[in-house]
């Protein structure tokens, strides 16, 4: 192929052999026109290496005449040599000018070139020596002081190829690329790569029908066509199956399944294990280091724990047993639990309720008469809906009545009126409460109001805060620190101290306060996703199809929802 090229470039080199011929013609004329050349009867006293010597350099100074170096005659003075004029370029060099010459034998660190530039030309500009004949060929080479080939790199068409120490490259595009860095080797034939590295990881892909991977610390496997995908290190693991089975290990805390048939794990540190089977109802879960067991069949539920025990027949049966407490059910006709930690105690049958509290307070509940007795008393009469109410609270100096549909308190902190139609409620220096039928409502206290219309319209203020609904396609409150507001269901706003959440139709603002530089993120769901943190930033499109994160020094590629760090990932905070 190379002597293809330079038998292409015949006619350009024969332009500068022509060229370096004219050269040396005219500095062989000026050699003979000088006194005391040679055939002219007298020797030169003046040497003429400079002139016939073809290792001479061409951009020397000429020597002088040899008339004007010759000795004087006897008895005469000695001729002033001719001071020449700065400003003439000498012969042999003016045709130079502006060109340099190519030489194999000129040391490294110079600079020399020769063809036509920049169509076709060989050049060397300190340890680097170029060949090009383009567009056909390119070849650039760099060598030490021996002339040894240290990296080379070389363009044949569409065909690439490089050669280093550490780093090879072949490609011939768009059908093959290979390449080497260090001890990792990289080979693409699309849609096929293959890589191996220097400790026995490698890499096979068969776009889009499986990705797969092996390494010292992990690796993976992904048929995206067959919903197949897995993941490992020796930490944890995933692997999700034909998108039903699943295996996931996190150090020794094990989980797998077939959904929706079975599910199970286990962690042998713990000493817990679990299985849930959904088309038996089956259901059991054990923590042995604890002594704590539950088991579900069907209706049945028995769960085990130090000095308790429950057991129910849902939903007809339930019983539960501690070492302060018990309580039985029995649906619908009988209920009790007693407490012996506080004294509490309740009866519950279809005829009456009994009850004790804490405090000692009794109550006692029947179809037409209810009571009870405590610290407070209450009298409450009729068949089943109560006619006749009085509460008394002697530490409130409190009494409440209901006769019929007029229900009245007073305390000496304010009053209360309420009718079916309309309901004030008025507490001295603290607030007045207006309700009318069937549901306006009004509300003013020191540091603020409220005005409601239920369930549509609620607006009012409390101090520097404040709100306004309209339901439910408007909803708006304000703080002096944060702010929600709703316009179902097109906008969501979500705004404080720690950040600003923004949804308007399918695109997501998320903003963070940061001294260091801009913290955002904006989705155009479900297409792409970009952000700005103070150390990076980051893009993907499809949630992971492709994309591409950067935080601090450490860099990650995406390609099919695969993660493929760039650089080392940082070691986890501890």
């Amino acid at each position: 192929m190379k002597r293809q090229l330079f038998a292409l470039a015949l006619p350009l080199i024969g332009l500068g052999v022509i060229h370096a011929s004219r050269v040396a013609r005219a500095q062989s004329d000026d050699f003979k026109a000088a006194p005391g050349a040679s055939g002219s009867g007298t020797t030169s006293a003046a040497p003429s290496s400079s002139v016939t010597d073809p290792k001479a350099d061409p951009y020397a100074e000429p020597p002088p005449p040899a008339a004007s170096i010759s000795a004087a005659p006897p008895g005469k003075k000695k001729p002033v040599a001719k001071e020449e004029d700065p400003l003439v370029i000498p012969e042999g060099i003016k045709d130079e000018i502006g060109t340099s010459h190519y030489n194999e034998d000129k040391p490294i660190g110079e600079r020399s070139r020769r063809g036509l530039w920049p169509l076709a030309y060989k050049e060397r500009i300190g340890n680097t020596i170029t060949s090009t004949l383009f567009p056909l060929y390119y070849d650039r080479r760099t060598v030490d002081e021996s002339k040894n080939v240290l990296e080379q790199e070389s363009f044949y068409g569409l065909y690439y190829r490089k050669r280093s120490k550490l780093h090879d490259v072949d490609a011939a595009f768009p059908l093959f690329f290979r390449w080497r860095d260090e001890g990792t080797t990289t080979t693409v034939v699309p849609p096929v790569l293959w890589r191996d590295g220097p400790k026995g990881e490698w890499h096979r892909w068969l776009a889009p029908l499986f990705f797969a991977s092996s390494q010292p610390d992990g690796g993976y496997f992904h048929a995206p066509l067959l919903l197949t995908f897995s993941h490992h290190n020796p930490k944890k693991a995933f692997s999700l199956i034909g998108g039903i089975g699943y295996y996931d290990r996190a150090e020794k805390d094990v989980d797998w399944g077939v959904a929706p048939f079975v599910f199970a794990g286990y962690n042998s540190d713990k000493l817990t294990r679990y299985f849930f089977i959904p088309p038996l109802l089956t259901y059991h879960k054990e923590d042995r280091d604890n002594g704590r067991q539950t088991t579900v069949i069907g209706p049945v539920l028995y769960k085990t724990a130090p000095g308790s025990v429950v057991f129910d027949v849902l939903p007809l049966f339930l019983h539960n047993k501690d070492e302060d407490s018990s309580m039985t059910t029995l649906l619908p006709f009988f209920h009790t639990s007693n407490s012996k930690k506080d004294g509490k105690s309740i009866l519950v049958t279809p005829l009456f309720i009994t009850a004790r509290d804490a405090e000692g307070g009794r109550t006692l509940v029947t179809p037409l008469y209810s009571q009870y007795r405590g610290r407070t008393t209450l009298d409450v009469a009729g068949p089943i809906v109560p006619l006749f109410v009085h509460y008394h609270d002697p530490d409130r100096y409190r009494d409440t009545w209901l006769l019929g549909p007029v229900l009245t308190s007073n305390d000496p902190s304010g009053w209360s009126v309420v009718t079916p139609l309309f309901g004030h409620w008025h507490d001295y220096g603290v607030s007045r409460s207006t309700w009318i039928f069937p549901t306006f409502h009004h509300v003013t206290e020191p540091n603020g109001w409220a005005f409601n219309i239920h369930p549509f319209l609620y607006t009012g203020r409390d101090g520097n805060s404040s709100h306004r609904v309209f339901a439910p396609f408007f909803w708006d409150f304000a703080a002096p620190k944060k702010r929600s507001t709703v316009v179902f269901p097109v906008f969501w706003r979500f705004a404080d101290d720690e950040g600003t959440t923004q949804l308007a139709l399918n695109t997501l603002y998320l903003e963070k306060p940061s001294t260091k530089g801009p913290n955002w993120d904006f989705y155009f769901l479900p297409l792409f996703h970009v952000g700005e943190q103070p150390q990076g930033h980051a893009w993907d499109v499809l949630f992971g199809f492709v994309g591409y994160k950067r935080d601090g020094g450490y860099k990650q590629l995406k390609l099919f929802w695969i993660p493929i760090d760039l650089t080392k990932p940082p070691a986890p905070a501890k």
